[in-house]
């Protein structure tokens, strides 16, 4: 912790220099959505690297100002829909968004926000948090009535244009359907959200299937130059133009973090240097063993409508903190990594988007943990299938207003990893943080194919279909088959032979269908059914659910747990 106070302390004094600041969109609202939809359809990115996310909000009104919006709007309600959602949820720098009917004088003055103040040098506004979802999961033939209930309110704001905040506090209780349930216990942590207590819920059939957790994150940031900002906070991070990322999801719990944004002509730099979590047992109050993160990831649109990705990510454990070394943020970690001893565990990746046609974008990442050239072209067959050949792929492509239907888009979605990828000789460098995987939740030594169908008929009203289709390989109690991220990598139960597949077959079936209507501004209707199957080859259980559920959600996104 030192080290971080010591870094902050160097740097925050440049906040008084140059650089408007902006605070970030929230990971998976609706901004990210419609970003997308018109980074597609114009082909142009216009200085938008939409695959770093969060996603600043100066940036996201920077580029819906930059296009032609009269164009744009020409002949379709939700496109302007679309233009005032952008237009009115990231009005931090303009004061000519105004409600024209505020609630009691002083509430809801601009449509977005319950409580705004506006001054030459100050802005700030707060907004309540809240979700209530009840529903029925029918698994293997008995029903169990399951809720979530998460109440709490979220600030942001800057001072002079220079310096931004943002925090929020979210006191959450839930009665997951049983798949979920049965995750928590295998990695003692809630999925995204880390840290519960049990508690006997009457709403739940059986005691302790209620969880309680209480969430919290929040950062500060500034701008050094116009051109290099630096954050610093509590939270998530992805990196991706996929529906998942083999590089960094938001899939694992927040975490602390300090950030830097390089954004110089095509070319977005980022820097994330973080404190995490080792695996541990779920027990007594302590301190939880730590490590490390450092990560850069370099984005160039090397044409208007072609971007490339170059990753590289290394997870370290110290007893006496963060390796200094690693803080350099322009140089290899794999040399520092070999310079220290090699104790670490680097990896590379390589990504991709291409929008064409202003209907497509085709985009995917590759990421490798370790290689060896010669084993994957041994012409041994006893020596093929070595298993520190770790690697994944994704490949995916979007379609957007399919057949010429306004707001009608697709998404597939093809992602693979190979066994043992992510792992580590022990947990102080594996790739997880608080007992969950920090990319796919999956882990690895699977395949899967994702499809996405989102319609909007009217402005107001969302439906989305999908369909997830997994076949991946199970360790057991006595086995290591590398699926699990979690396990030594030197628990392996073969040298050669290794196949992604490989240990109890497994088959995974998600299907999901879910209407939602905007009441007002942020404020949603849910109406979701969800089907799941899992199959296991040695298992003869008709492991089938079936959950449906209706919800309120206000200033908050949904988290669909499909895995």
């Amino acid at each position: 912790m030192k080290n971080w106070l010591l870094i902050y302390l160097c740097i925050s004094p440049l906040s008084l220099l140059l650089g408007q600041a902006s605070t970030n969109l929230p990971l998976n609202d609706d901004n990210h959505r419609i970003l997308e939809r018109m980074e597609i359809k114009t082909s142009d990115f216009k200085g938008l690297h939409n695959q770093i996310q969060p996603i600043s909000r100066k940036d996201a009104r920077s580029f819906v100002e930059s296009m032609d919006t009269l164009a744009w709007i020409k002949g379709s309600k939700r496109n302007m829909a679309d233009l005032n959602y952008i237009l009115t949820d990231n009005n931090d720098e303009d004061s000519t968004i105004k409600s024209k009917k505020p609630f009691l004088k002083w509430f809801y003055r601009t449509p977005a926000h319950l409580y705004e103040v506006r001054k030459k040098h100050f802005y700030v506004n707060i907004n309540p948090i809240f979700h209530f979802t009840a529903g029925l999961d029918r698994y293997n033939g008995s029903n169990n009535f399951t809720f979530i209930n998460r109440r709490g309110a979220a600030i942001r704001g800057n001072i002079a244009g220079k310096v931004y905040f943002y925090t929020d506090i979210i006191d959450s209780q839930a009665g997951y359907p049983s798949y979920v349930r049965n995750r928590i216990l295998s990695e003692s942590a809630v999925p995204g959200m880390g840290f519960y207590k049990q508690y006997n819920s009457s709403l739940t059939a059986a005691a302790d299937d209620g969880v309680d957790f209480l969430m919290s994150q929040g950062y500060i940031g500034f701008n050094i130059i116009e051109q290099i900002g630096v954050q610093m906070g509590h939270g998530r991070n992805f990196i991706g133009d996929g529906y998942r990322s083999l590089f960094l999801s938001d899939f694992s719990n927040n975490y602390f973090y300090l950030k830097l944004n390089t954004r110089v002509w095509r070319i977005h730099y980022q820097n994330v240097f973080a404190e995490l979590i080792q695996n541990y047992d779920r027990g007594l109050d302590r301190v939880l063993p730590k490590k490390y993160m450092a990560a850069h990831y370099l984005s160039i649109n090397v044409l208007k409508n072609l971007n490339i990705g170059l990753f590289e990510t290394v997870i370290f454990g110290r007893d006496r903190g963060f390796e200094l070394q690693y803080l350099n943020p322009l140089i290899l970690y794999r040399t520092v990594e070999q310079a220290v001893g090699s104790p670490d565990n680097v990896m590379l990746g390589l990504s991709w988007k291409y929008n064409f046609l202003k209907r497509f974008s085709f985009y995917g990442q590759f990421i490798l943990d370790e290689f060896r050239f010669s084993k994957m072209v041994a012409t041994n067959p006893a020596e093929r299938g070595w298993w520190a050949n770790k690697y994944g792929l994704q490949v995916g492509i979007k379609y957007v207003d399919v057949a010429g239907i306004d707001h009608l888009d697709l998404q597939v979605e093809y992602n693979t990893v190979r066994p043992y990828t992510y792992t580590f000789r022990d947990s102080s460098a594996n790739y997880t943080h608080y007992n969950q995987p920090l990319a796919h939740p999956l882990g690895a030594n699977f395949q899967e194919v994702i499809g996405i169908i989102n319609y909007q008929p009217i402005p107001k009203l969302g439906i989305r279909a999908q369909l997830n289709y997994a076949r991946y390989g199970l360790d057991t109690l006595s086995s290591n088959w590398g699926k699990n991220v979690h396990l030594s990598y030197t628990t392996r139960e073969e040298e050669y032979g290794n196949k992604t597949g490989q240990g109890t077959t497994t088959n995974l079936l998600v299907g999901l269908l879910w209407v939602s209507y905007q009441v007002r501004h942020n404020l949603y209707l849910d109406l979701q059914y969800r089907y799941r199957r899992e199959d296991a080859a040695l298992d003869n259980l008709d492991n089938s659910a079936h959950i449906l559920s209706l919800g309120i959600r206000w200033n908050i996104s949904e988290r669909l747990n499909d895995f």
